[in-house]
């Protein structure tokens, strides 16, 4: 009797395995796809557009009426360290958090575990670079959002826009953060790799969605600290952020720290 149950355990077990070892199978000619998904916050809250002043640590308060920029050049690597490079002409998106644009769907990723997500924060100088032709469909999709400025200058990286207060300054003056490029008179492009918290697990069957959160007060709160109040205009009417080479590279140094991956939940889960 001992030995009858002994090798039903082993039977129980080994079919047991088997079922686990077939719902991780991952099938090399198979193909899935991964939602992004960019959630954004400021400082730990909910963004709420030409809702909320949100203040800072710069004693200064941000009511923010929009918040757009661009990722691009998007890299998962999976668990055994094969890295699956997205299609570069594919590979420009705008996120645009007043249009509710805030998810990029990927297609067509090799079916695989993967464990974390590369992806740039504007245009590199090598697409820039091959000229308005090739760019054209982007382009235009970038200047309905208003992420262009003249194509000698280039795209817009990153547009924050609102109304601000400071106890340095009088009533509420307007705010523009424009900073990218500037064509090819300096290069503000930045990669950024973050780990996932379990894996994205890509399958025929299954499309796992990684959730960002996205930290608007680091743009100007992140490890630079940059004062809305120190760039006013003589009027006092606007503090305008745009072709500065010193805070255009800050800013972008600032970018690089508001994402952070939450969670990945694949088919099924819910945000």
């Amino acid at each position: 009797m001992k030995n009858i149950i002994k090798m039903l355990s082993v039977m129980v077990a080994s079919l047991f395995v088997s079922c686990s070892s077939n719902d991780d199978a991952i099938d090399k000619n198979e193909n899935g796809k991964v939602q992004l998904f960019f959630d954004h916050t400021f400082n730990g809250d909910q963004l709420l557009l030409d809702t909320s002043f949100y203040t800072n640590s710069n004693k200064e308060s941000l009511q923010i009426s929009r918040f757009s920029y661009i990722i691009s050049n998007v890299r998962l690597t999976n668990d055994i360290g094969e890295t699956f490079v997205y299609p570069k002409n594919d590979s420009y998106f705008i996120i645009d958090n007043g249009a509710n644009q805030v998810t990029i769907n990927l297609q067509n990723v090799p079916a695989g575990n993967y464990t974390s997500v590369t992806f740039g924060i504007g245009v590199d100088q090598q697409k820039y670079l091959t000229g308005e032709t090739d760019q054209q469909d982007f382009w235009d999709l970038a200047a309905q959002h208003e992420m262009t400025w003249a194509w000698i200058t280039g795209y817009k990286f990153i547009n924050m826009e609102g109304v601000f207060r400071s106890n340095e300054v009088e009533g509420t003056p307007n705010f523009s953060v424009h900073v990218g490029s500037h064509g090819t008179a300096l290069d503000n492009y930045k990669e950024i790799t973050l780990s996932l918290p379990n894996s994205a697990r890509v399958r025929e069957n299954i499309t796992p969605s990684i959730h960002f959160m996205v930290d608007t007060n680091k743009i100007l709160d992140g490890v630079n600290k940059i004062k809305l109040s120190e760039n006013l205009n003589p009027a006092g009417t606007t503090a305008s952020i745009m072709v500065n080479a010193d805070l255009s590279t800050k800013i972008h140094q600032n970018a690089t720290e508001m994402f952070t991956v939450d969670h990945v939940h694949n088919s099924g889960e819910s945000h």
